[in-house]
């Protein structure tokens, strides 16, 4: 094995499994909530709050993250941030009723909020160019996998224990994870020089980081409308249910793991420019193509609504990560609060798209509403990458 090759194995790995064990803070809790309702003889509001206080903490902390990366180093803040939620889980695992679960739960989302942060900027900051796309990559399936394989973990472990024992687990994971990560971590970002301006509005000021962040939003905020309304559209235009949904997942998470473990050989033989719009254009031809199907009159197939997320799904794999990587093309010192700046993009654009679609999806004829939505956004994420912006080599930033 090439030196660099391993070298940057030992850098993605560890940084991949904490991104991993903090995802599974929300999808390996989620099948859980039924019997926390219960335990605690709370209603479904309190009990879906343990979810939104989370989602929160999740958001609200990036920027905290973002400020501490140069203040502390990478290391320092996985080490904060594991810490902290090993104890917060430990902490859901002894509460004592839902006031301190909830309390708790807000802090294990901004401890979770750490690896988002610190992840893609050591990996932007450490490898080679060659290397962040793989890298950035080799995340994504991570964040594929875990809301995907989360629930059914989630769901076989209630079988031998109760809601407290899902958070049992999540402490050990932290714990488990820590050692590891502090191998690899830098004590700080290489190049950091903190006389340079680091500040929000730099960041802002950089056309290339607001073109390519703000069309990976709009890609993402696609990719969460659809995936926030799609139990809806099959249910009240298909008239099918949950089994129709989880068929979807299945194929979609199949369709970007195999894109993703293909995205660096491909960014590495055509250029970042080439994979990020030919992505792009695959994305808006599939979509095009739902809605087409949907203005035919006719009712709209099963099979076309999964062609669709097939295709989505594997073309984000193939342009998301070089993407992503470019936008944090950025001296050392801006690329923690440029991945906050970055992240709570992504949260915002499906927040807002989810909520543009949601009057439509209650008739039958819903999914012309929704994949007119989608095209929309993914013609302005592709109208911003049309033209690539130049991206500096890794010596010269």
């Amino acid at each position: 094995m090439h030196p660099s090759t391993s070298a940057s194995i030992r850098t993605i790995l560890p940084l991949a499994f904490v991104t991993g064990v903090s995802m599974a803070a929300m999808d390996l809790y989620l099948p859980a909530v039924p019997a926390l309702q219960a335990g605690l003889g709370i209603g479904v509001p309190l009990a879906q709050a343990t979810i939104a206080v989370y989602l929160a903490g999740l958001a609200g902390a990036q920027l905290l993250w973002g400020e501490l990366l140069n203040r502390l180093g990478p290391r320092r803040c996985l080490e904060l941030g594991l810490a902290l939620l090993a104890l917060t889980s430990l902490g859901c695992a002894l509460s004592p009723g839902i006031e301190v679960l909830l309390v708790l739960r807000l802090l294990q989302g901004v401890a979770a909020a750490a690896a988002t942060v610190v992840a893609p900027s050591v990996v932007r900051a450490t490898l080679g160019d060659a290397d962040v796309v793989r890298g950035i990559a080799a995340i994504s399936m991570v964040e594929a996998i875990v809301p995907a394989a989360g629930p059914v973990l989630g769901a076989l472990l209630l079988r031998v224990v109760d809601w407290r024992g899902c958070f049992w687990v999540l402490a050990v994971l932290a714990l488990l994870v820590l050692p590891w990560v502090v191998k690899i971590a830098p004590r700080r970002l290489p190049g950091l020089d903190l006389a340079q301006d680091a500040g929000y509005l730099g960041i802002l000021r950089n056309r290339r980081f607001l073109r390519l962040a703000a069309s990976h939003a709009l890609c993402i905020g696609a990719l969460l409308s659809f995936l926030a309304s799609a139990p809806q559209l099959l249910q009240n235009a298909l008239g099918l249910g949950a089994a129709a949904f989880s068929a979807l997942q299945v194929l979609g998470v199949g369709a970007f793991m195999l894109g993703a473990s293909q995205s660096g050989r491909w960014a590495a033989r055509l250029g970042h420019a080439r994979v990020v719009q030919w992505g792009s254009a695959i994305q808006i031809v599939a979509c095009a193509l739902a809605l087409g199907t949907a203005l035919a009159g006719q009712a709209l197939p099963f099979a076309a609504v999964a062609a669709y997320w097939v295709c989505f799904c594997g073309a984000l794999a193939i342009r998301g990560p070089a993407t992503f990587g470019d936008a944090l093309a950025l001296p050392p010192a801006q690329m923690g609060r440029a991945t906050a700046l970055l992240v709570l993009a992504l949260l915002a654009a499906g927040a807002i798209g989810t909520q543009l679609v949601a009057p439509f999806l209650d008739r039958a004829d819903s999914a012309v509403p929704l994949f007119g939505g989608l095209l929309l956004m993914l013609l302005a994420s592709a109208a911003l990458v049309w033209r690539y912006p130049a991206v500096p080599p890794a010596g010269g930033r």
